[in-house]
């Protein structure tokens, strides 16, 4: 069962000032968007994603803005080995010393059609970016998050994709998966500083929708703007285990 996104938090200027944040998928929309809401807050924003190019144009933007200095940390979520998770954790701490948040914005599309058309590969692939590279994260970054005052765990789902209808494939089996996984998580949690919810934008401008949804009108999609202060609301959400879609 899904909720609305709250609206109850009122952000000021600097808000976040020395809270420190996790993007991946930086370079993609959402995440591109979600690291710049924070980064307006005064949040230090970690920028993950495999797109160096977007990385660094999304590093120049918010250092223009005169936000608070991004870290760019590429990384392939494609990657199974656990070390390499922890290094990725260690560079955090290396770096910030604390970390206060994680946003899962990245994704694999994979193959939209028939089941039996899933190549094995593919398959493998769009679970371990979606879902598995998830939990290595979570685990990896889990102690510094723990010492944090007030951290979350934000995963991104699908409003189309979870209704496990046909043709969403691979990608619609892990956006199912990923918020089971958040709600155990969650319910882990339950006595920690750590809230862990799900976001589920709905239909919204993003590159990903023009894959999903080719030859859309754009008119009554959410903007930029409103998925920004949506995902703001989520990620500091004072609840956990919960599914908040917009």
């Amino acid at each position: 069962m899904t909720k609305p996104v709250p609206t109850s938090i009122h952000f000021q200027n600097n808000q976040l000032k020395d809270r420190v944040y996790l993007v991946t998928g930086a370079s993609g929309g959402l995440g591109g968007v979600t690291a710049l809401a924070l980064a307006k807050l005064g949040a230090s924003v970690i920028l993950s994603g495999r797109n160096e190019k977007k990385l660094d144009r999304l590093y120049d933007t918010i250092e223009s803005e005169n936000y608070p200095q991004a870290a760019i940390i590429p990384f392939d979520l494609a990657l199974t080995d656990g070390q390499i998770y922890e290094q990725l954790a260690q560079s955090i701490y290396n770096e910030f010393k604390r970390l206060d948040g994680i946003v899962h914005a990245a994704c694999h599309l994979g193959v939209i059609g028939p089941l039996a058309s899933q190549e094995h590969s593919e398959w493998l692939k769009t679970q371990q970016v979606n879902v598995n590279a998830c939990l290595l994260i979570n685990k990896a970054c889990a102690p510094l998050l723990l010492q944090s005052d007030a951290a979350s765990i934000t995963a991104i789902s699908d409003s189309s994709a979870r209704q496990n209808k046909a043709y969403w494939g691979a990608y619609g089996v892990s956006k199912s998966a990923l918020e089971a996984f958040s709600a155990t998580l969650a319910d882990e949690f339950e006595n920690s500083p750590i809230n862990c919810n799900v976001f589920i934008p709905g239909p919204c401008v993003l590159p990903i929708r023009k894959k999903t949804h080719p030859g859309e009108e754009v008119g009554g999609l959410s903007t930029t703007d409103t998925l920004a202060d949506a995902i703001l609301q989520v990620i500091h959400s004072d609840q956990s285990g919960q599914c908040y879609s917009l």
